[in-house]
């Protein structure tokens, strides 16, 4: 028997309407020959003209060299009869440089949550020299003295003379200029940090100091979900210098900072704590739990960046994320005394009801509130030169089959990949990953993709990925909508997974979920399974225990904040074996290759934490999650989790 799960309905009228799409006709079959290797091209592919996307003078005059889009193969090398031609050596080259591919990827998401708060990048200088050499030198001038004003006022460092066998680390201006939710700039922002990169370990930090949570972006969504349902009142606070509030507990030497040396030869011998000082974070954070535990917030488990503190019916739930503050309460009156009780412990600036966030655009009304990262994709257009390119309607061309070429390419004709065309290409997945793991969830599966090509990426792999931008292009009004409608104003959380057997060039499945809550998704994934299923069944069975993890998160989540969820959660899947194994022990016979810890799902079941319940493949929303869709149905299950056009 077919169950069928809460039907999400229909938002208000004032929120729908047709997504700002521009139709692109793929469909001419007239080709043409590329000059470099005299292969034909697509039409699809001859508007891609990488020089062109890198050339300042094609574009508006920029104050830096935008990123370079073009891909440029590697020769290849001459024969060597003295080469290893071993599988296993292969796949070890294979490995080390997927883990490069890694690690430049990490590092341009991480790029990505600077970048996606500031001005956009071309207007930004990189030293003092150049700040005060522009147009905008009072401002920045101005910046400048008022950030060592604040290092002096806090008493952040004293002058000293460097001790003998002792090295100072170096500092530097960053520029930042903060916009407001229209993208206009309201704020002129120089920070020096420390150059962190040059501590010792043992000397300057413990390795063991160095860790400061973050909060998570799926409790910000969830919280900002049951805001809607319960209409709580939202608050933006800022702590001054936050960093500064923590007293070092190693003995750093410092450069007396660019521009402020007073040439004495003396360094800083730091007291405070600095900015991208290895243990910062982790002495930042200290300080504010013990503020925090003062003032009676209880800290999560599940989540260290978020607290709550409850008086009766009334409570206030605290996110954090590093300086910024959000609160939300039952009342104003509520947030007002904490924004109190918070300036007897730091220098808190109010930024009243939040308008953006992270680079998040938020806006609240009654039982509504909408996510949206519109700015920030205009900046992302803008930094790689895509702002004039033709908005797409899919996000991956369904004629092209993305397979990575190291699956199909003879070992012979193996050459090394150019490192800077990998630098560039993870760059831009870590910019789509930044809007993925924010208010993007739609294009969660096309990135999940075309990350798996950072280590090596080929000419089909940027068009793919300048694919994606096209689509942003055209979808970059769209929101995530939490609330809105009567009926959907409920604290009801629907759990939606899918996989998609074999689907991987290497055989391995795709697992896909997403949890709605609101009318609106609040937690979603889409990655590749470590193994190789067998089976169909074994490949819903694994992505059901990866969403397992989730409901159990979820459970615990609201049981900290004293919002109990039901006993049982339903889990919705559309493979009824997967349902069967779940439910009935005795099929683990035929199942007892697969790994001992997926079957934790079975346990859960058991003990009725959790429950499987089949549910028709067009009503599984999570099905945009496992495969590229036609675009009739990628925007249908787009717009049943909530994203819709402002």
């Amino acid at each position: 028997m077919e169950t069928v799960p809460h039907k999400q309905p229909e938002k208000p009228q004032k929120l729908l309407g047709e997504p700002k799409i521009i139709e692109v006709d793929d469909s001419d079959n007239e080709g043409h020959y590329s000059d470099e290797d005299k292969r034909q091209l697509r039409p699809r592919d001859k508007d891609i003209d990488y020089k062109k996307l890198n050339n300042p003078d094609a574009r508006k005059p920029a104050a830096r060299k935008s990123l370079d889009l073009r891909y440029t193969p590697t020769p290849s090398p001459p024969p060597d009869v003295s080469r290893p031609t071993e599988s296993s050596k292969a796949k070890s080259k294979a490995k080390e440089r997927a883990n490069i591919a890694i690690e430049k990827l990490w590092e341009a998401l991480l790029e990505e949550a600077e970048f996606s708060n500031s001005a956009q990048e071309p207007d930004l200088p990189r030293t003092p020299e150049e700040a005060l050499a522009g147009s905008e030198a009072p401002q920045w001038k101005a910046a400048m003295d008022k950030e060592m004003a604040t290092l002096r006022a806090m008493k952040t460092w004293k002058k000293v003379k460097l001790p003998e066998g002792r090295k100072a680390i170096g500092c530097k201006w960053v520029f930042t200029k903060k916009q407001d939710e229209h993208g206009n700039v309201v704020k002129y922002k120089a920070r020096l940090v420390a150059q962190g990169f040059s501590q010792k370990p043992g000397t300057d930090y413990n390795e063991d100091g160095t860790f400061a949570p973050v909060m998570r972006f799926e409790t910000l969504r969830t919280i900002l979900a049951f805001a809607a349902v319960h209409n709580l009142k939202l608050w933006q606070l800022n702590v001054k210098g936050a960093y500064l509030h923590g007293c070092l507990a190693e003995t750093i030497y410092m450069m007396q900072p660019p521009c402020y040396d007073n040439g004495t030869g003396f360094v800083c011998l730091l007291i405070r704590s600095l900015y991208r000082l290895k243990q910062a974070g982790n002495v930042w954070n200290h300080e504010l739990n013990k503020a925090l535990a003062d003032m009676g917030f209880i800290q999560l488990k599940t989540d260290y960046c978020c607290y709550i503190r409850r008086n009766g019916d009334e409570f206030t739930i605290l996110l954090v994320w590093v300086n910024d503050f959000i609160l939300i309460s039952t009342s104003d009156s509520l947030n007002n005394r904490v924004e109190e009780e918070l300036h007897t412990k730091f220098e808190v600036k109010s930024l009243g009801r939040p308008s953006m966030l992270l680079g998040i655009k938020v806006h609240q009304e009654n039982h509504l509130i909408l996510l949206c990262q519109m700015h920030f994709i205009e900046k992302l257009l803008i930094k790689f030169g895509l702002e004039n390119a033709n908005a797409a309607t899919t996000l991956l061309d369904p004629n092209v089959k993305l397979n990575d070429p190291e699956l199909e390419e003879d070992e012979s004709n193996e050459q090394e990949p150019d490192p800077r065309g990998m630098h560039s290409y993870a760059t831009l997945i870590g910019s789509l990953m930044y809007l993925v793991i924010g208010t993007h969830p739609d294009i969660a599966y096309a990135v999940n993709k075309l990350a798996q090509f950072t280590h090596d990426p080929k000419p089909m792999h940027w068009t793919a990925v300048k694919r994606v931008f096209r689509y942003l292009k055209g979808t970059k009004h769209h929101a995530l909508t939490y609330g809105g409608s009567d009926e959907i104003l409920n604290e009801e959380l629907n759990f939606y997974c899918d996989a998609d057997w074999a689907s991987d060039a290497d055989r391995k499945s795709i697992s896909g979920y997403v949890v709605t809550m609101a009318g609106s998704a609040i937690a979603w994934s889409s990655k590749k399974q470590h193994t190789v299923a067998l089976s169909t069944a074994e490949a819903e069975y694994v992505s059901a225990a990866h969403m397992a993890t989730q409901v159990l998160w979820h459970q615990s989540l609201f049981k900290e904040l004293e919002f109990p969820l039901e006993k049982t959660l339903t889990i919705f899947s559309d493979n009824q074996a997967t349902i069967a194994i779940a439910h009935h022990p005795e099929f683990h016979a035929r199942t007892k290759h697969i790994d001992i810890a997926i079957h934790f799902l079975c346990d859960l079941v058991q003990h009725g934490t959790l429950n499987l319940v089949y549910i028709n493949t067009k009503d599984n929303l999570a099905d945009l999650f496992t495969k590229g869709l036609p675009r009739v149905q990628h925007q249908d299950l787009t717009h049943r989790i909530g994203i819709l056009s402002e």
